[in-house]
């Protein structure tokens, strides 16, 4: 299971002339008090590093007595990265950070502000994510990522992305004409007649490119029968095969106001907020039948 801490002034550092080891740090470290927030302490020895969790005793004001100390992950096992630019208070960045060190089970990273943080047993949560262009780039995949960036109540997510371009769901040859819903999407179809369905043309004999509510609102200006090819990533995302223990994000225009979960599914609307969109990301998370993180 993967752990890190909730809050990085939950962390301390200290540099020590001992091996890092249980034997040996445990005299050492319960010698001295802490600061009384401190669950773990980086150990440092030159270039390597340990981590422990404390048992911490009574507190008196700003700190605590250590009782004893549990050797989490030793030197041979921890690596230890200078990451100026990394938001150690983001679980997502802290996960992707310690990918830079896959052979290691423990990841400390120093990162931005000089804040130190560790992530122990790393395995950020797979979603992945259905979205479609053009417009691009895949709006929905990249405000995720800008969300994931400052989540620092999300657990550690990585973005699966499965971008459908929308060109691809045309037949070959390409029908006459194409009806599609509206100009800003900026696809082009090649050789054939395109309509933009906000711009109410005349009547032709196209083909719609769009989902239930295109039509909804196809019927409403023209009525009767129409090809139609569907584009609504919530259905394409049906097609997408998602491992046991991971979850799929998509999005869908007949939801305005809310997200919905259906399975380990999780839809958000398609002109969803940044709220919003956190939220489905912490949806997403939690939704997929495993415990893939514990805050310590």
């Amino acid at each position: 299971m993967t752990t890190y801490p909730d809050r990085y002034r939950e962390v301390s550092v200290t540099d020590v002339d001992v091996p890092l080891e249980a034997e040996f740090l445990r005299p050492l470290l319960t010698s001295r008090p802490v600061y009384r927030r401190s669950d773990h302490m980086v150990v440092r020895n030159g270039s390597r590093t340990a981590l422990v969790r404390l048992v911490r005793g009574p507190t008196a004001g700003l700190f605590s007595t250590v009782e004893d100390v549990e050797l989490l992950a030793g030197p041979d096992e921890t690596a230890y990265l200078h990451r100026p630019d990394v938001d150690t208070g983001v679980p997502s960045a802290l996960l992707a950070t310690a990918a830079e060190a896959p052979g290691a089970r423990c990841v400390v990273v120093e990162g931005a502000y000089g804040h130190v943080s560790f992530v122990l047993d790393p395995a950020a949560v797979r979603v992945h994510v259905l979205d479609v262009v053009p417009p691009g780039p895949a709006k929905l995949l990249d405000q995720l990522q800008r969300v994931l960036e400052t989540a620092d109540d999300v657990p550690g997510v990585e973005l699966v992305p499965h971008v459908v371009d929308l060109v691809d769901l045309l037949p070959e040859p390409h029908d006459p004409a194409y009806l599609l819903p509206c100009r800003g999407g900026g696809m082009a179809v090649p050789g054939t007649s395109v309509s933009y369905l906000d711009e109410v043309p005349p009547r032709a004999d196209w083909t719609l490119v769009g989902c239930a509510r295109s039509r909804a609102i196809h019927d409403h200006f023209y009525g009767g029968p129409v090809r139609q090819i569907d584009m609504c990533p919530r259905t394409l995302a049906g097609g997408v095969d998602v491992p046991a223990g991971e979850a799929l994000l998509t999005k869908c225009c007949l939801f305005e106001d809310r997200n919905e979960v259906d399975g380990r599914t999780v839809v958000t609307p398609w002109g969803a907020s940044f709220g919003q969109l956190r939220e489905a990301l912490a949806t997403a998370a939690t939704v997929t039948g495993s415990e893939p993180w514990t805050p310590s």
